[in-house]
């Protein structure tokens, strides 16, 4: 630190030969950087899992939908539409169904020479057009499972194909299947014929009682196909993986919670084995969760993204923010339910001969996942939250001592219930992590970047969700560079004060078109396309440039920025928020020259990345180079520098 004042004085002694302003790098490190600082926060909001990330392409694959806003209604026919019809009637039924869990099914009636056909539009379709996005040429995986009565083992057959909402086939070759006397998986691989919008054609055909269910369609290429729930979409997934998360907290948020009742409530056990077998629920924020992808598929997202995963689970209470009818556990039911957090950690870490770890092995993962951390509740505050926090990681704490129970804050930056549950957390839960969210002004964020330099060193931070929101425009907030920058800016800080903020991770993370819960986002999806924000590019030029230390740094005038470093390597961070181009001196305690490649963020304060132009805003490359300990560079009006400088050998 003398050695970066003695520098600073020379500075000011200095003559001022031209405007700007300076950056000035020390070489002692101030603390260790967060190796875990950056991540990733997954949650079924706006379609962002299925109808998103899950490549499952059908909606409603098993007639299990049901509106959770109206619970009077059940709407089990959604997305299916009947195409052609002779001789034929199709109802829904649950006497027979594959598994308590998926209980309702179709049935058709057969009569001699008769068909029925049915048609699943996908998540984007309607009358007018299928919503499922094919591509010439390219391969899908089609399966479903079928029975029949005697008479339709002998006499009917089921075939699958790609149609338009006409009829017409869009597809190479349609698979024809027999059915038999008892449930049985079919698959086939078919190939589209042309690039359009499809809908999956179910056909039954011939005489006697077909039963058909959990009628699946998914892109061959894929990551984790061989998952039990059957693998994620590619291109969402390079999306992911480019930003170089270091833990992926899943799988919510307010769903884990639940809404309104008890049967809503995440169960972590449903979420697990055969993909037949797994219990649907309504999603808190509206539509079905499918859990094809669950907890194993998650934990194996993890692992596909070299990401610690971060498991939520829910802590007695429905979610705290909504009209909640059911009331909480009971003490009583809440030390029962502890047994389902330590299952869980057996069924990630146990040994495969062990109860619950020998599910996740008989799923296809015999070694243990990388499991350290459990979040125990989600924007939860108050005494009958704490109460039973204090049940649930006592229990966890007890038998798995290395795991890190996280603990909630609440969902607010500032007021008496943040101020209230500190007080409750540094009395009781001094050395938990602490989970604190909050959604704010983007004008809120630099003016508190400085909003960790004074909490306690001891208890650790994750900021768990956040994002900066601009003021709403039309029917949602726009994600404009202005609203990223802000981010950055209060990023600075989190890098500056990561010896106690130790997780950070924006919400939310996926957002389908068409589908929107919540803006902003960080990456639109639809049927065949994806684009990252401004934000996403923040996250992701963060990500890709943290160090391993904090540096010491200062900078004059009215940018932000911080410093790290990693062995002989500099990596710079600068945000300037103004409508100037602000000339930068970088002013290193390194005597020789230093030279590298950075990135440089900016545009017009309003712009926004869309499906039209998806790289609007974007990361453009530049050089940089000091000689003597001293470089220069010139930040444009509202923009983002990162750069690494290494020693020129």
């Amino acid at each position: 630190m003398k050695r970066l004042l003695a520098v600073m004085l020379v500075l000011m002694l200095l003559p001022v030969l031209s405007a700007g302003e300076t950056l000035i790098i020390g070489s002692e490190a101030v603390h260790p950087v967060s190796p875990t600082l950056y991540g990733l926060f997954l949650e079924d909001i706006n379609c962002a899992v299925d109808g998103g990330l899950y490549a499952e392409l059908l909606r409603n694959r098993s007639f299990e939908n049901q509106n959770l806003w109206n619970p009077g209604h059940a709407d089990h026919w959604e997305a299916w539409r009947t195409g052609l019809q002779k001789n034929a009637t199709a109802v829904l039924e649950d006497i027979s169904p594959i598994h308590e869990n998926n209980p309702t099914y179709l049935h058709v009636e057969l009569e001699s020479g008769g068909l029925m056909r049915l048609q699943n539009q996908g998540f984007g379709g309607n009358a007018l057009r299928g919503g499922i996005a094919v591509t010439q040429g390219e391969s899908y995986d089609v399966s479903l499972w079928v029975r029949g009565d005697e008479e339709a083992a002998q006499e009917a057959a089921v075939e699958v194909a790609l149609r338009d909402v006409a009829g017409n086939s869009l597809c190479t070759e349609a698979p024809v299947f027999s059915v038999t006397e008892e449930w049985r998986k079919v698959e086939a691989v078919i190939t589209a014929s042309e690039s359009a919008g499809a809908v999956l054609a179910v056909t039954a055909a011939g005489k006697g009682a077909v039963d058909i269910d959990m009628v699946s369609l998914m892109p061959s290429r894929r990551v984790g196909k061989d998952w039990p729930g059957g693998g994620i979409r590619q291109d969402l997934f390079d999306m992911l993986s480019s930003l170089h998360p270091s833990f992926l907290r899943f799988p919510g948020g307010c769903v884990v919670e639940g809404t309104y009742v008890r049967e809503n409530a995440y169960d972590w056990k449903q979420s697990v084995g055969s993909v037949e077998k797994r219990r649907e629920i309504a999603n808190t924020w509206g539509g079905m969760q499918t859990m094809g992808v669950g907890f194993y598929e998650y934990f194996c997202l993890c692992e596909e993204l070299g990401a610690l995963p971060v498991p939520v689970v829910h802590a007695g209470l429905l979610c705290q923010a909504r009209d909640v009818k059911d009331p909480p556990l009971t003490m009583d039911e809440t030390k029962a339910y502890a047994q389902d957090i330590l299952d869980l950690i057996e069924f990630a870490t146990g040994d495969k001969d062990t109860a619950w770890g020998s599910v996740r092995a008989s799923m296809g993962h015999p070694q243990p996942f990388d499991l350290r951390f459990v979040a125990i509740g989600n924007e939860n505050w108050g005494s009958a939250y704490f109460s039973r926090y204090e049940v649930l990681s006592d229990r966890v704490k007890e038998v798995y001592p290395y795991i890190t129970c996280i603990v909630a804050a609440g969902p607010v930056a500032e007021g008496n219930l943040i101020r209230d549950s500190w007080a409750q957390i540094r009395r009781f839960f001094p050395e938990d992590l602490v989970d604190e969210h909050y959604y704010m002004d983007s004008s809120w964020f630099p003016s508190h970047v400085q909003r960790y330099d004074n909490y306690p060193r001891t208890t650790k931070v994750f900021l768990g969700e956040f994002a900066a929101h601009e003021p709403v425009q039309g029917n949602r907030r726009p994600g404009t560079l202005y609203a990223a920058l802000c981010e950055a800016a209060y990023m600075t800080g989190l890098e500056k004060n990561s010896d106690v903020v130790v997780m950070s991770c924006y919400a939310p993370l996926l957002a389908r078109e068409g589908s929107v819960d919540w803006t902003p986002d960080l990456i639109w999806f639809d049927d065949d396309s994806v684009f990252g924000t401004p934000s996403y590019y923040v996250q992701k030029l963060f990500s890709e440039h943290r160090g391993d230390v904090l540096l010491e740094s200062a900078c004059d005038g009215d940018l932000f920025q911080s410093v790290t470093g990693s062995g002989e390597e500099i990596q710079v961070k600068v945000v300037n928020l103004s409508e100037n181009t602000v000339p930068l001196t970088i002013q290193t305690a390194f005597s020789g020259n230093m030279s590298g490649k950075g990135l440089m963020l900016s545009g017009e304060k309003n712009h926004v990345n869309s499906f039209a132009k998806p790289e609007k805003v974007a990361p453009e490359e530049i050089s940089i180079r000091t000689e003597n300990g001293t470089g220069s560079v010139e930040l444009p009006p509202w923009s983002l520098l990162v750069v690494r400088l290494v020693p020129e050998i």
